[in-house]
């Protein structure tokens, strides 16, 4: 099953179609050194065929996609297709105490 997201980018909007399987892809094919080709990959799967032109045109500059400009719009699909769940860290009661030296050297 597939939400569908309708973002604006300036005059312009796109919508996408994007399931929990097409976001799996997209996080197991991002490599240590390799997040914008992942990315691009994933919106250019999930973007419907009638935004496919408009989206190219948009995030495509000489053919290259424009790093900051797909991880923002990945990143507002992420969000936007989250579990709908809030999730809080609460800080420890503890004090963590520093290790001293001659702890460390025994």
């Amino acid at each position: 099953m597939s939400n569908t997201t309708t973002v604006t980018i300036g005059d312009d909007e796109l919508t996408f179609a994007v399931s929990n399987g097409d976001f799996n892809q997209f996080l197991n094919e991002q490599q240590p050194n390799n997040k914008v080709s992942p990315a691009y990959n994933f919106l250019q799967r999930t973007v419907i065929d009638a935004d496919k032109d408009k989206f190219k045109k948009l995030v495509l500059t000489d053919n290259v996609p424009n790093g900051p400009m797909v991880m923002q719009i990945a990143g507002v699909l992420a969000i936007e297709n989250g579990a709908g769940i809030e999730i809080t860290v609460k800080k420890s009661n503890s004090l963590a105490l520093p290790l001293s030296k001659t702890a460390i050297a025994s």
